[in-house]
């Protein structure tokens, strides 16, 4: 999230997505609380939920490697006796 600004923590940043998302609160209204610019918080937030897919999408291919992985496991030990 330090993409956005230098200026905001990592920290921060987590704040800011949280109190849009859990708190269903206004993006203007986080932005004034936080001191930030409205558009700040549309992309920490945009930004938050990007990495979010991609984390789903990297959890997937590793299942998916994983059942592979297994399956060669056990052709091997049926190979090997």
């Amino acid at each position: 999230m330090s993409t956005i600004s230098k200026s905001i923590s990592p920290k921060m940043a987590e704040r800011i997505v949280t109190e849009v998302k859990s708190n269903n609160c206004l993006l203007s209204d986080v932005a004034k609380q936080f001191g930030v610019s409205t558009k700040t918080v549309y992309q920490l937030v945009r930004q938050s939920e990007q990495q979010g897919g991609r984390v789903g999408v990297l959890r997937a291919e590793i299942d998916r490697l994983t059942l592979q992985l297994n399956q060669l496991m056990r052709e091997l030990k049926l190979i090997q006796g």
